[in-house]
């Protein structure tokens, strides 16, 4: 970057950002629209392109709102490994009640200046920032590794100030929790931020269905525009390599950054359509854990369209986190899990019964299954509701979403048939529903169960 000028000194932060923040490619783009679409020299250094864009500040010919946006896009994310963490606890919060949680728990107001703890090995909230209306960062600070320096003959030891990055995205249900770090300080962050909001967040796991679901999910080839969420779509997706293949190993990009193995599951190539209709060559990695790294300079619109997607298949806690009183074993979990994703997935999300995995071909331990349920609709997860079936056809009269509102021994009519008949406790079934529901096979059209109710009866 040149020197700068008197004139130009207003625009040294914007530069020094756009210089610290944008990838090349992305300033090659800024400086062609402005240029009227003309093409730059492939090989121009960043510094080289850095001037021109001070030139284009200087003459007027350069939008600034352009850089700064282009700026926001990629300080917060660039080249970043990502980790999902959800409220163990269904709870909607609400943009002035989250930031009135957080400063009602701290002296002073964190969005205003830095809190300033004192530093130890474990994360400590520093400051908070609205990013936009439903994206809060949180900032959090911990000692880092220390070492030691020399300065006229006297050793000093300095510990220098690590500042990790947590986002709060607030949804319409319920909001998640979102880290730009490493597994294991992902967690320590979720940790810091249960007991910053009071709410126990847990990290959000995938398996290996959920992993294939994001493969599929991903393609987007064979998605239509309606289904697009961000503005941004998916062009082309190919799997480079994965558990199954041995490409990955001899990678140099894989020893750089997955030396230990523990990121390995899956690795996808794929190209990405922008707002601005430009073309982004993206590449990520999924783990088991939670983590899914980007392994290339990326703009925060797709972070989110890949979070719009983890979010569309993966929104409940894991089953060890339920607090069941039963043992759940790794082959109930695994089990239960495929059945929760089938119901959704097969169109019953809105209304199911506890008996829905024989009708979808699932074998289990019944009682175990019933306690998850319970467990969910206490958390917030399901909605259980009590249906008042006409004995006579066998159609739903009425749905009560609370057993004091059924009218036990009181005679009725039903509206469809004109039965009359005394309601009892073997007239009314339990169904449930997802609070928040995803229709992941777009093909499955919405059922109704009728077959192999349940019928509820007071213990």
């Amino acid at each position: 970057m040149k020197e700068q000028s008197s004139n130009n000194l207003g625009f040294f932060p914007l530069l020094q950002e756009l210089d610290k923040y944008v990838p090349v490619k992305a300033l090659q783009e800024l400086l062609g629209d402005a240029d009227g679409g003309q093409d730059l020299p492939k090989h121009t250094t960043k510094d080289a392109l850095i001037n021109e864009v001070q030139i284009l500040l200087d003459q007027n010919a350069i939008d600034i709102n352009s850089i700064i946006k282009l700026i926001q896009s990629y300080k917060f994310a660039g080249r970043v490994s990502v980790c999902w963490g959800i409220p163990l606890e269904r709870r909607i919060l609400s943009r002035n009640e989250l930031s009135k949680i957080i400063q009602d728990r701290n002296s002073a107001d964190p969005f205003k200046n830095e809190i300033r703890p004192q530093l130890t090995q474990k994360p400590a909230f520093n400051s908070a920032e609205w990013i936009s209306g439903n994206l809060l960062r949180l900032e959090f600070v911990c000692a880092g590794k220390k070492y030691e320096i020399e300065d006229n003959y006297e050793r000093r030891i300095v510990i220098p100030t690590k500042r990790l990055n947590s986002y709060i995205r607030l949804l319409d249900t319920t909001f998640v929790v979102e880290t730009r770090a490493s597994i294991r300080e992902s967690k320590m962050l979720y940790n810091s931020m249960s007991l910053l909001l009071g709410i126990e967040i847990e990290p959000m796991t995938f398996t290996n269905q959920d992993i294939l679901l994001l493969k599929q999910e991903l393609n987007g080839k064979s998605k239509a525009t309606k289904y697009k969420r961000f503005g941004g779509d998916i062009d082309t997706i190919y799997v480079s390599a994965s558990p199954d293949l041995d490409d990955l190993d001899a990678s140099e990009e894989y020893r750089n950054y997955f030396a230990q193995g523990d990121l390995r599951e899956t690795r996808l190539e794929f190209l990405y359509t922008s707002y601005s209709r430009k073309i982004i060559e993206s590449s990520l990695h999924i783990s088991s854990q939670g983590n899914i790294w980007f392994m290339s300079d990326v703009p925060e619109e797709l972070i989110e369209y890949v979070f719009s997607i983890v979010h569309k298949i993966k929104f409940l806690p894991s089953l060890k986190k339920l607090g069941l009183k039963s043992d759940v074993t790794t082959s109930d979990e695994n089990v239960i899990q495929s059945l929760i994703h089938a119901i959704r997935s097969h169109g019953y999300g809105k209304r199911f019964n506890p008996r829905i995995y024989q009708t979808l071909g699932f074998s289990l331990d019944e009682g175990k299954w019933i306690e998850t349920i319970s467990r969910l609709v206490r958390l917030g997860y399901l909605t259980e509701q009590f249906e008042l079936v006409c004995p006579n056809c066998q159609e739903t009269i009425e749905v009560y979403s609370s057993y004091r509102d059924i009218p036990l021994n009181e005679e009725n009519k039903c509206s469809h048939c004109s039965h009359e008949f005394e309601v009892s406790e073997k007239n009314i079934f339990l169904t449930y529903s997802f609070n928040e529901t995803f229709e992941l096979d777009q093909d499955s059209k919405s059922r109704e169960l009728q077959d192999n109710q349940i019928v509820l009866t007071r213990i």
